[in-house]
């Protein structure tokens, strides 16, 4: 699926991102570079939206079906990490304050953590041997990314200035972020990396 509708955006900021993505040159699969990951903000009023695509191997050290007790354990302790954005960016400018994460490791576990439930239900009408087929297509069409979606409350989003990584370097050992934005002031992309760890807006 589209990192751009996978969580339902806006229309006005699926059709903006949307159009970054193509003059990007970024493919609709996402990145599956190990050491490379996407970032994605759209701004409204007082809302940001923010969706983090990054390979599965940057983020747990494998992109096949979780199968071992260590594995979920990886998954579990990702998840952690990726619901508290601090540790991994930073935004200045708007007051922002996180509402809400939904974190989808499908390409990895086959269920979206965010809605185990639904996928539950699904299930149910498969077999084993056609529950794995479904698995393993949905591996080569996600190609193992792990995909986030932050969602702040701001006092003003038009007041964004930056969004930054830790002085400690970019998340998750990654080399590059490739960054691109849409708010009521106009629309972008850049990249940060190991050496400009941060992009304004």
């Amino acid at each position: 699926m589209n990192a751009v509708n996978r969580f339902g955006l806006k229309p006005q900021y699926a059709v903006g991102l949307g159009a970054l993505l193509l003059c990007s040159g970024i493919t609709q699969a996402g990145p599956h570079v190990h050491g490379a990951a996407e970032l994605m903000l759209a701004a409204e009023g007082n809302r940001i939206e923010i969706i983090l695509n990054v390979p599965a191997m940057s983020v747990v050290g494998f992109e096949s079906q979780v199968v071992s007790a260590e594995q979920q354990q990886a998954v579990s302790d990702a998840d952690a990490l990726l619901r508290n954005p601090d540790q991994l960016f930073s935004l200045r400018g708007g007051q922002c304050v996180l509402e809400d994460t939904q974190v989808d490791f499908s390409a990895i576990t086959g269920v979206s953590l965010d809605t185990e439930e639904e996928h539950h239900t699904e299930e149910e009408h498969h077999t084993d041997h056609e529950h794995s087929t479904h698995e393993e297509a949905a591996v080569d069409e996600d190609h193992g990314d792990i995909a986030v979606k932050y969602h702040f409350n701001c006092d003003n989003s038009a007041a964004l200035e930056q969004l930054s990584f830790g002085s400690d370097g970019l998340p998750f050992d990654l080399e590059q972020i490739n960054i691109m934005w849409v708010t009521e002031l106009g629309q972008g992309g850049a990249e940060v990396s190991l050496t400009r760890p941060y992009v304004g807006f």
